[in-house]
């Protein structure tokens, strides 16, 4: 069946594109789990066992959020669905909450992109598709769970959710088209977010039962969207998919074709199967614009213009605690303007750690941009201390901490914990960080220890050893 969505002015102006609007509309696509287990509010205690997929998400929201798409489009397994057509949500508001997982404070509401939602409408159509209008009801966890870690990360903007017709019934490829095609009608620079959970079998008591092969499924789906073999995953054993139980493939296809297959940029950012499923995140596409997705080399620090950057992070965190919707200052020299990892990491006056968060890649266009964001990670989520309060911030001591690119190491040998931090990452994608010049750090064998306990990496695990060098700034001690 078809029902159309509303038009608007805007959407039946913009429809036909012009010859020089041609080029692709999406500036990234991601790959999102949606289990709710992974949102802080739900997860509880429990949650930390996933504690690296919801760091992962984080990375990814701040991927997207970064890149300042105008509109998110995400694809979810889990909205409603009807036989042989593809649903677009109506409404004015995108809304709902994870109240059936006893988290009702963890909520969503963003604007609807009705035009955009009607060109894609209008696009689908013109490629043999169906569609209908999900006209009422709330948001469900597939939507939910990845537009409430973007939201975490700043994004408020135009979204649109979409369904899926039933599985088997094709037309993925061709959806995606639409939304590429209705992304350049409407002149809209997209994010696009594919929202799917792997295998729901991986062990005895997962949510669907248990079957042996289905790692093996997971084992194919990371490999392909590591190795940016989009076309492949269309390709995946029918059988296979069934025996996993998975809903990230589909999602996956419409998020692949909308940006022309292309794997510009592409990551895994993290996998595991702590509960009986398979979580994935990855980066499937970023382009020219999305130099995020990779480190660069150090730009120096002529002149300390890094000095302004411990102020910065307390400036941020101070808007956040004021609920203001500031955002950070331009960067005003070649140093600030490079794109480069930051973590920060904040102490009480008496030298005790309340904090300390960032991440291994920048997601964020430029090094002022990067400092604001890790300053509320730390302050916010680091999931081992509570969120700071308004009262501790005048006596809180900020650092930050800026990374240079990593260097690959064969042996501890190579490691110098005054100088060099460490990365040790597992083949599955769990990764451990330690910074360098820490107080009560004073081996090589100490650095890795401590590395690997961060990363859940057991201490005779094979890993893969990187070491890296950062410019550190910080507040003067009063």
């Amino acid at each position: 069946m078809t029902t159309e969505l509303p038009s608007t002015p805007a959407a039946a102006d913009s429809v036909a594109p012009s010859r020089e609007n041609q080029s692709a509309a999406a500036v990234c696509a991601v790959l999102m789990a949606h289990a709710p287990i992974l949102v802080p509010e739900v997860g509880g205690e429990r949650g930390g066992e996933a504690r690296a997929s919801s760091q992962a998400m984080r990375q990814a929201a701040a991927c997207v959020a970064g890149l300042k798409p105008e509109t998110v489009v995400l694809i979810s397994p889990h909205s409603p669905r009807h036989r042989r057509a593809f649903g677009l949500w109506g409404g004015e508001r995108l809304r709902g909450s994870l109240a059936q997982f006893n988290a009702p404070g963890a909520q969503v509401s963003l604007p609807n992109d009705l035009p955009l939602a009607s060109a894609i409408a209008t696009e689908a159509t013109r490629r043999g598709l169906a569609t209908w209008m999900i006209d009422s009801g709330a948001l469900d966890h597939g939507a939910l769970v990845p537009l409430w870690f973007l939201a975490e990360a700043g994004w408020s903007g135009p979204t649109v959710v979409l369904s899926l017709n039933y599985p088997g019934e094709g037309g993925l490829g061709e959806l995606g088209e639409a939304i590429a095609a209705a992304a350049r009608a409407c002149r809209r620079r997209i994010a696009i977010v594919a929202s799917g959970d792997m295998s729901h079998r991986l062990t005895p008591g997962a949510p669907s039962g248990f079957h042996p092969k289905a790692r093996h499924f997971d084992e194919t789906f990371i490999r392909l969207i590591r190795d940016g073999d989009y076309h492949q995953i269309g390709k995946l054993d029918h059988d296979l998919r069934e025996l996993a139980a998975e809903d990230a493939v589909d999602s996956t296809l419409v998020a692949a074709s909308a940006v022309d297959w292309k794997a510009t940029g592409h990551k895994v950012l993290h996998y595991e199967g702590p509960f009986g499923v398979g979580y994935g995140v990855a980066i499937l596409f970023a382009g020219e614009s999305g130099q995020a997705a990779s480190p660069t080399a150090p730009t120096g620090v002529a002149g300390r213009e890094g000095d302004i950057l411990p102020g910065l992070a307390r400036q941020s965190i101070a808007a956040a605690l004021r609920g203001s919707s500031e955002h950070p200052p331009a960067a005003t020299s070649e140093y600030l303007r490079a794109p480069r990892a930051v973590f920060v990491t904040m102490h009480e006056r008496g030298g005790k750690l309340r904090g300390c968060a960032g991440t291994i890649l920048p997601y964020y266009p430029d090094l002022v941009a990067e400092t604001w964001h890790s300053a509320r990670l730390a302050a916010f989520h680091d999931s081992r201390f509570e969120p700071v309060e308004a009262s501790e911030l005048p006596n809180l001591h900020l650092e930050v901490s800026v990374l240079h690119s990593m260097e690959k190491i064969t042996s501890a040998d190579e490691l110098d914990p005054a100088r060099y931090g460490v990365i040790v990452s597992a083949e599955d994608g769990r990764r451990g960080l330690l910074l360098p010049a820490l107080p009560d750090v004073t081996s090589s064998k100490q650095q890795l220890s401590i590395a690997r306990k961060k990363g859940w990496i057991g201490p005779n695990e094979p890993v893969l050893l990187q070491r890296f060098q950062v410019d550190h700034f910080e507040e003067p001690v009063n």
